[in-house]
């Protein structure tokens, strides 16, 4: 098992683990040089970092590995409840973003009309750019399914128990990945651990991501993984998917289990990217840091 495991976000069902541990294992060696780590860097051997992959998952049944096979979603496809909740969620960031793109009476209507345009101003903001409408929609059906459907849940957290061992030093889980990655902590509380990495983390998010977390938030608190003793949360403030970019007032434990937020600047039209987020200095201190603190039969080889 590796020393460093990684959790991917949403819209993976037509990558794979490989593909997946090429890119992170590239950008995480970039911030750890970034850090002024560069032996650490230089040091770090492809079989320390596994990328435990769900993708697949949520890949349609029977569809070829192409994402021209997705469901030919519509905005008439956004299911009531979480879907269109977290989609009115994230149409409301953007406009705070840009107050300009508030719509007039005559562009906003009721009911589809309202979802059309949207999933249409959303797909304009940095952090969907690129993205087609059925994508975005499928996207937001990830995380509701994750959220809402008990076999779902089960399924995804399944895939990281093979990831995860004794000699397990660090996790890594973006978007997505960082509920996913926050909720295994929590439920089997692996001794070696010594950090959570939580990157582009919608955990914070009020009523849709932090209050349906397992185990259940007390008391507006979230609860903290086990004896975990080092979180650091790393965000960009234009990534409107890390929506409450801060979480130390959240998920507090006994000392110091207080969550270690920081700020990146990623490129404007790419805020919530994996790559960027994983090279930044702020990832690479954190990470050299708690790859530092392990036990010596631990570590990567340096």
């Amino acid at each position: 098992m590796a020393t460093i495991v990684g959790i991917h976000g949403i819209g993976q069902q037509y990558g794979d683990a490989y593909q997946l541990g090429s890119a992170w294992f590239d950008a995480l060696r970039g911030g750890l040089a970034a850090a002024g780590m560069h032996g650490v860097a230089q040091g770090l051997d492809t079989g320390d970092l596994q990328v435990a992959f769900f993708g697949d998952l949520f890949r349609p049944a029977g569809a070829m590995a192409s994402a021209t096979n997705e469901p030919p979603y519509g905005p008439d496809d956004v299911r009531p409840g979480l879907e269109r909740d977290l989609l009115t969620t994230f149409y409301q960031a953007v406009l705070e973003q840009d107050a300009d793109l508030a719509p007039t009476e005559d562009t906003m209507g009721a009911g589809m009309v309202a979802t059309a345009f949207m999933l249409r101003l959303l797909l304009k903001s940095p952090t969907f750019a690129g993205l087609a409408e059925h994508a975005l929609i499928g996207n937001l059906r990830q995380v509701s399914d994750y959220l809402t459907n008990q076999a779902v849940r089960t399924a995804v957290l399944g895939r990281l128990g093979p990831c995860i061992g004794d000699d397990t030093l660090v996790v890594i889980g973006h978007s997505l990945g960082s509920v996913v990655a926050y909720e295994y902590l929590c439920q089997y509380q692996p001794a070696s651990v010594r950090l959570l990495l939580t990157l582009g983390s919608p955990l914070g998010i009020p009523n849709l991501i932090f209050d349906r977390l397992t185990p259940a938030p007390a008391d507006g608190h979230g609860a903290w993984p086990g004896t975990l003793p080092a979180w650091v949360n790393v965000a960009d403030p234009d990534d409107i998917v890390a929506l409450r970019p801060d979480l130390a007032g959240l998920f507090t434990g006994p000392p110091p289990g207080r969550v270690d937020d920081r700020k990146v600047a990623n490129p404007p039209k790419a805020p919530h990217g994996v790559t960027t987020y994983l090279n930044a200095r702020e990832t690479g201190s954190a990470l050299g840091h708690a790859l530092a603190q392990g036990p010596a039969e631990a570590r990567p080889r340096l």
